[in-house]
């Protein structure tokens, strides 16, 4: 599974890492040109559930087969 996170979108309020069930091992939460961004740490821990699109407020994460 990819994962794209949209960095424009994004606002960085963790909800898709506290979402997913594996959250701590796919997502970190890290500060970019002065704004909190999500980032993917490690995709291979993706379930494919899909909880962090369903959690992301902002519209901002993309997941592809």
């Amino acid at each position: 599974m990819k994962i794209y996170i949209d960095e424009e979108k994004c606002t960085g309020c963790g909800a898709c890492k506290a979402a997913c069930p594996k959250g701590p091992r796919v997502y970190s939460i890290e500060e970019k040109n002065g704004k909190k961004v999500c980032v993917v740490k490690d995709p291979s821990y993706c379930l494919g559930c899909r909880m962090c699109t369903t959690a992301c407020m902002a519209d901002a994460i993309t997941l592809v087969n």
